[in-house]
């Protein structure tokens, strides 16, 4: 039975500037605290993994560049045992880089240099020269896949590599950003009929769907979520598609629909927000991997989103699942 994972897509290093509020234009704000860490989702993803226990292989698939971020990359998956033999280097461009800027009050602005990851192509993809299939290939984060998001006819580069990974029965997990890209809702769409589960939060739901999701409480709509989410499966995702809040989430399939309320935290415990996400999602793929119920996969995506943000990484250190 194929077991273990491929991360695919953007790998990069991230900057973290704590600030107490965004600097008005020509004016200078103190950096309460820095620290800086791996980024982009499948590093965050498999680093959470390791951290939450999993103990099958994991394998790297992107494209970074020859200099000392790209060496702190490695460095970091050597520690968390991803294999990075598919982790591809070029001298073309600088590994991929972002600066976060967290204010006190919890919110969050990004800046982003693309560098190597501009270059990533369907040859970074060499599942071929595996020596077993994996269970699982997570992308992360489309729109953010340089030549993959570019399309070939009517479809992505990104869909001929789903569509490979589909032939050999391997579960597709897609994960999105926030990245108000012109062309997002499009390139969505064309990756769905090799889909398995889409995972999205509720700004990455706008973009997708345009239409406000959060309702006056504060909360997800609930209804006019699953009325404009079941329209996605004529579009071909397989299985379902997970929308995560930070107070709830709702999973969506053909035939089921399940809404999990996260447990509250004091916002006084909140030392980063950053990762959380992903977080999520590596709990939820772990579950998905063990062939947990849904319910109890759900759970624990939402206890492994809290419990990041109680700590001052994006990535990793994570209690054992089993904890959770």
């Amino acid at each position: 039975m194929p077991k273990g994972i491929i991360g695919l897509g953007m790998w990069c290093v991230d900057t973290t500037y704590k600030i107490n509020t965004l600097p008005q234009r020509g004016k200078l704000e103190p950096i309460i605290e820095s620290f800086q860490c791996v980024g982009g989702g499948p590093s965050n993803v498999l680093s959470d993994l390791y951290s939450l226990g999993f103990k099958y292989p994991m394998i790297a698939m992107g494209s970074i560049g020859v200099d000392e971020n790209a060496s702190y990359i490695k460095k970091h998956c050597r520690k968390n045992k991803i294999d990075t033999k598919f982790l591809k280097p070029t001298q073309k461009a600088p590994t991929s880089h972002t600066v976060c800027m967290f204010e006190k009050q919890n919110e969050r602005t990004f800046l982003y240099h693309a560098g190597a990851n501009n270059l990533l192509d369907i040859n970074h993809f060499q599942i071929q020269k595996l020596k077993s299939d994996p269970k699982i290939l997570y992308v992360g984060y489309i729109t953010l896949l340089g030549n993959l998001d570019k399309f070939s006819g009517k479809n992505t580069r990104l869909s001929r590599v789903l569509s490979q990974a589909k032939k050999k029965d391997i579960t597709t997990v897609l994960d999105l950003v926030s990245n108000n890209d012109p062309s997002f809702q499009r390139i969505v769409l064309s990756a769905l009929p090799f889909t398995d589960y889409l995972l999205l939060n509720e700004i990455e739901a706008e973009l997708l769907f345009k239409k406000t999701v959060i309702n006056s409480k504060k909360r997800l709509n609930k209804k006019l979520l699953i009325n404009i989410s079941k329209k996605l499966f004529s579009k071909g995702i397989s299985k379902a598609l997970v929308i995560h809040h930070s107070k709830e989430s709702l999973y969506i399939s053909r035939d089921e629909i399940i809404h999990t309320s996260s447990k509250t935290i004091n916002r006084k415990k909140i030392i980063n927000s950053v990762g959380a996400g992903d977080a999520f999602c590596a709990a939820f793929i772990y579950g998905v991997h063990e062939s947990w119920d849904m319910k109890k996969i759900l759970k624990k995506a939402h206890a492994a989103g809290s419990a990041m943000m109680k700590i001052d990484s994006s990535s990793g250190n994570l209690p054992n699942i089993k904890k959770l």
